[in-house]
């Protein structure tokens, strides 16, 4: 779209910008018990919350997320509808124009087992020993996945057993939705919905086609999740959690628009109404009821602490998502 050329021009020289920023550093932290537990985050992108069945959605998207026990699903809003924004806003403690330290940096500074895995871009630094990439995983992994998010599965819960460490944080920075080329980001036996857009001019497709690439990759998604709940699953010596929270959502020719990254103040709602998925190990680890609330990716910043019992001045109970 003519727009977007100006509009990611700015968004470029931001995120420069903001690499070549000295990050704020936030106060000491302290791990207080010993007991094993891991956090996996995945960051999802592009992905609304409007096309899960888990929030309504008359397509079923979810087939195997709906049957899984202790998950919850929470209404949220994206911190803005482009990627660098969005990712920045889910991994620190509060929205602002600054650069604080963010989650992986921090939790790593102060003795937590960080892995972060991508196949994604538009994070802010990252200053942790276990960054790994797509062409760090590809050779490593086996099956069709490894050409799509799968790849991001290969070996995680072995590198989780290898650790020696009690408290571990997972990030898993996907780019599952992201358009325009929808049809191209699952495996073929995730078309569950056909006929599909295989064109990168959207306007060119028919809404069905659009619409059915696109709820093929929310299929695909469910599937990873549910790949991660196993895992975690299987490491029944660890208290674990799996938070699914998108970097934003997508325009699908709602008011002729595409893709995202219209200004918030501007943006139709598909744009930031984003899926904020948890699901916990243990069912006695309950989670504060949803009620009305509308959850913000700050959420997840304190919620992580909390999870792994980390006392901070920075932390802030009103938005933990535990109960405990």
């Amino acid at each position: 779209m003519p727009w977007s050329y100006s509009v990611n021009t700015s968004l470029y020289f931001i995120h420069e910008k903001q690499r070549n920023a000295k990050e704020i550093l936030l106060p000491t932290a302290k791990i207080t018990d010993n007991e094993k537990s891991v956090v996996v985050l995945v960051i999802g992108e592009s992905a609304r919350s409007e096309n899960f069945s888990l929030y309504g959605y008359k397509k079923d998207t979810n087939p195997l997320l709906s049957k899984v026990e202790n998950l919850h699903h929470f209404k949220a809003n994206s911190c803005a509808t482009y990627t660098t924004a969005g990712v920045k806003c889910i991994l620190e403690h509060t929205n602002s124009n600054e650069l604080y330290e963010i989650l992986p940096n921090y939790l790593y500074r102060n003795n937590v087992e960080v892995i972060w895995r991508t196949t994604n871009w538009g994070e802010p630094p990252v200053h942790i020993k276990k960054y790994e990439t797509r062409d760090y995983l590809r050779p490593k992994c086996e099956g069709e996945d490894c050409d799509y998010d799968g790849v991001l599965l290969s070996g995680l819960k072995e590198e989780i057993k290898a650790s020696n460490k009690n408290k571990i944080l997972v990030i898993l920075h996907t780019s599952t939705s992201h358009g325009p080329t929808y049809s191209k980001k699952y495996p073929p036996r995730f078309e569950k919905f056909k006929p599909v857009c295989n064109s990168v001019d959207l306007g060119k497709c028919t809404q069905t086609e659009l619409m059915n690439a696109y709820d093929n990759t929310i299929v695909y998604t469910d599937y990873i999740l549910n790949s991660i709940i196993t895992d975690l699953t299987d490491l029944k010596e660890y208290n674990s959690t799996m938070l699914f929270v998108s970097d934003h959502g997508e325009s699908l020719g709602e008011k002729n628009l595409y893709m995202h990254g219209v200004p918030k103040s501007l943006a139709p709602k598909q744009q930031y109404e984003i899926p904020f998925i948890v699901w916990v190990s243990d069912s006695n680890n309950q989670l504060k009821p949803a009620n009305n609330t509308i959850l913000s990716q700050n959420n997840v910043f304190h919620s992580v602490l909390n999870f792994l019992s980390i006392d901070s001045p920075i932390y802030d109970e009103n938005m933990n998502i535990f109960k405990k």
